[in-house]
């Protein structure tokens, strides 16, 4: 696995390097500290299988740093790092096309299961965070909540499935249920969710504030 590291803190990036290196097998890591040198080195490697982007950079702060990468590289996950804990932005950012977000205040084994979770297809949501923004929702979240709220438990089983990461088959084995039947399940919940696959329908859960697990 071969990791883009972009925070303009060398101590940070230096203490998460070497954090990086207890995954088996340890990543291989590329640094950036600014915007521009992390567009150019996505430029130069072909072979970069996760972003882990900081929010505020010397040349470039916020979700416009998230826009032009994933506008550069449309494919490669991004997981967002940041201390910043505002839901808004969290909600900006999984609408902008980031597969995860983890504060800098997160233990050491959330950030490497996040990382682990998101390279297997998955998203990770800071769970306090989410399940703090479920207050004063806009008319557009209240509404996906409703959509939400209206699968059958078992859907709604699922879907939780689904936002781990699980593959059909592991979903099937948890849930003592065939393929087909997980297939029918999913089926199903697009067409509630008006998602038209596997991520439109974690990213319309992430945008309603459901967490994770």
């Amino acid at each position: 696995m071969k990791l883009l590291l972009v925070d303009d803190h060398t101590l940070f990036r230096s203490g998460l390097a070497q954090l990086l290196q207890s995954l088996s097998p340890p990543p291989e890591l590329v640094e950036s500290e600014s915007l521009q040198s992390a567009l150019e080195l996505l430029a130069a490697h072909n072979d970069l299988d996760l972003v882990l982007l900081d929010l505020k950079l010397g040349d470039c702060v916020g979700v416009d740093s998230l826009v032009k990468l994933r506008k550069h590289s449309p494919d490669i996950p991004i997981i967002v790092l940041s201390g910043e804990q505002d839901p808004e932005v969290i909600h900006r950012c999984i609408d902008h096309g980031a597969m995860g977000y983890i504060t800098k205040s997160a233990t050491h084994n959330e950030l490497l299961s996040a990382i682990m979770l998101i390279v297997k297809g998955g998203i990770y949501l800071p769970r306090d965070v989410m399940v703090g923004a479920s207050g004063g929702k806009s008319p557009h979240e209240r509404s996906d909540v409703a959509l939400l709220a209206s699968l059958s438990d078992r859907q709604r089983e699922v879907l939780t499935y689904l936002l781990q990461g699980k593959p059909n088959k592991m979903i099937s084995s948890k849930m003592a249920i065939s393929e087909n039947t997980v297939k029918a399940h999913l089926s199903a919940i697009f067409r509630t969710l008006g998602a038209r696959n596997r991520t439109e329908a974690v990213y319309f859960a992430a945008r309603a504030g459901v967490p994770l697990d």
